[in-house]
C-alpha cells in the first residue's frame, strides 16, 4: 500500500506543477552579445531547479570523495574491534569450557584492540592460572592498564586464598582503595582469609557486614558468626576483664544463642565471677524463644552464693515450661542449694515424671541427685535405690556428674 500512497502523491504534485506551470506565459530573455537566448519562464525556473540539485549531487560526490580516507581508517577500526570482540567471547567461553590454552590465545588476539585490552588480559591471566604458568599470568597482569590494576589486584587475592597463601592475599587486599574494600568479593576474600587464619575478631566484623547486604547465605553467615563468637571467648581464656567488652559488643542474637551464652557464662564462673555468669544465662532465658534444655544444664553447674531471689526464679520457670524436665531439675536443685529438702525432693521426684523416654541421661542425673539428696537426710535405703536407677541410664563417671545436692 505505500507505494501506491507515493504513486498518488507525485501525480498530485505533477498535476499542482502543470496548473502552475499554465498560468505563468512570461519569457525570461539572456543577452550575449551578439547573442541573445530566449526562454519561457517555466524552463528557466526548471532549469535551475535542475542546475541547483546538479550542483549538490556534485558538491556531495566532492566531499565523499575527500572522506574516503577517514571512513576506510574508520572501518578498519571497526573491523579490528569486531575482530577483538569475537576473540573475547571466544576466550571467555573457552576459559568457561576448560580449554585454557585456547582461551589464553584468543585473550592475546583480543588485547590487540584497546577498548578490550584490560578484560581480555584478565583473561588470559585466568587462563594463565589454571594452567600454572605464573610467569606468564604474572606479566599480564603487570601489562593492565592503570583503571584496571585494582582488578588485577583482587584477582590475585583470590588465586592466593586458594593456595591457602592468607597472608599474602590479605597485603594485597589492603593495597586496594576504600571503595574497593567495600566490595562484596573484596569482603568475601577477606573473610576466607580470616577464617584461615582463625582471626575470629575479623571474621565476626566481615560476616555481620556481609550478611547486612545481604552478601552472604544467612545460614552460612550465621555458621561463621556462631564459630567466631565461640572463638573469641575461648581466646579471652576465663579472663573477665576481657570477656566483659566482649559480650557487650556482641549483638542480641548472639547473646541469645543458648551455646554461646553458656561457653561466656562458663568463662566468667570459671573467672570467679559466678553472679554474672548467672546472669547472662538468665537473659537468655527471658527471651521469647529461649531453649531451656540447651541453658538450663549450664545454670545448673553456678548454683553456688544463689538467694531466695533466684529460687523464686527458678520456680516461674517451671510454671513458663510445664512440661519441661530441665526446668523442674534446675528449680530442685536450687532449692537443695539453699536446703530447701522437701521442696527439692518434690521437684526431683516431678522432674523424673517429666522425662521423655529418650532422656536416659537427663533421668540418671536426677536419679543420682535424688539418692545424694537422701544421703545427706540420712535414708541410705532410698538413697542405694535411687544409685542403682541411675547407674542403669549412666555411666560411673556420668553419675558422678549428676550433681551434688
Amino acid at each position: 500500500m505505500r507505494w501506491l500512497a507515493w504513486v498518488v502523491a507525485l501525480a498530485l504534485a505533477a498535476a499542482l506543477l502543470a496548473m502552475a506551470a499554465s498560468g505563468r506565459p512570461g519569457n525570461v530573455a539572456i543577452l550575449l552579445p551578439p547573442y541573445r537566448i530566449d526562454l519561457s519562464l517555466n524552463l528557466t525556473v526548471l532549469l535551475l531547479l535542475v542546475g541547483f540539485v546538479l550542483f549538490y549531487v556534485a558538491i556531495r560526490a566532492f566531499s565523499l570523495l575527500l572522506g574516503l580516507p577517514r571512513a576506510a581508517a574508520l572501518f578498519r577500526s571497526r573491523r579490528r574491534k569486531e575482530v577483538a570482540a569475537n576473540a573475547l567471547h571466544e576466550s571467555v567461553m573457552h576459559l568457561l569450557g576448560g580449554r585454557f590454552r585456547r582461551a589464553e590465545r584468543a585473550a592475546g588476539k583480543a588485547a590487540e584492540a584497546d577498548a578490550f585490552k584490560p578484560g581480555a588480559l584478565l583473561t588470559a591471566a585466568q587462563a594463565a592460572q589454571a594452567m600454572q604458568a605464573y610467569d606468564r599470568r604474572d606479566a599480564y597482569l603487570e601489562a593492565l592498564p592503570l583503571a584496571a590494576r585494582e582488578t588485577g589486584i583482587l584477582l590475585q587475592a583470590q588465586w592466593q586464598v586458594e593456595a591457602r597463601d592468607v597472608e599474602a592475599a590479605q597485603a594485597a587486599l589492603r593495597r586496594l582503595s576504600s571503595g574497593m574494600q567495600r566490595r562484596t568479593q573484596t569482603m568475601r576474600l577477606a573473610l576466607a582469609a580470616a577464617r584461615a587464619l582463625k582471626d575470629h575478631g575479623e571474621v565476626l566484623r566481615l560476616a555481620t557486614t556481609l550478611r547486612k547486604h545481604h552478601g552472604l547465605h544467612p545460614a552460612a553467615a550465621q555458621a561463621m558468626l556462631h564459630g567466631a563468637a565461640l572463638g573469641l571467648i575461648r581466646q579471652a581464656n576465663h579472663d573477665a576483664e576481657a570477656l566483659r567488652p566482649l559480650w557487650k559488643s556482641f549483638d542480641p542474637a548472639l547473646r541469645h544463642d543458648p551455646q554461646i551464652a553458656a561457653a561466656a557464662a562458663r568463662g566468667l564462673y570459671a573467672a570467679g565471677e559466678s553472679t554474672q555468669a548467672r546472669g547472662l544465662l538468665v537473659d537468655a532465658l527471658r527471651a521469647p524463644d529461649a531453649e531451656p534444655a540447651a541453658l538450663m544444664p549450664a545454670l545448673r553447674s553456678m548454683l553456688s552464693g544463689i538467694d531466695a531471689g533466684f529460687v523464686a526464679q527458678a520456680e516461674a520457670w517451671t510454671d513458663r515450661w510445664p512440661q519441661e524436665a530441665q526446668a523442674t531439675f534446675l528449680a530442685a536443685r536450687a532449692c537443695a542449694e539453699l536446703e530447701l529438702w522437701g521442696k527439692a525432693q518434690q521437684y526431683l521426684h516431678k522432674a523424673l515424671d517429666q522425662c521423655q523416654p529418650d532422656e536416659r541421661k537427663l533421668r540418671g542425673q536426677i536419679h543420682a541427685a535424688l539418692a545424694r539428696l537422701q544421703e545427706r537426710i540420712e535414708r541410705e535405703g532410698q538413697a542405694a535405690r535411687h544409685w542403682r536407677l541411675a547407674a542403669q541410664d549412666l555411666s560411673t563417671d556420668d553419675a558422678s556428674a549428676g550433681g551434688s545436692i
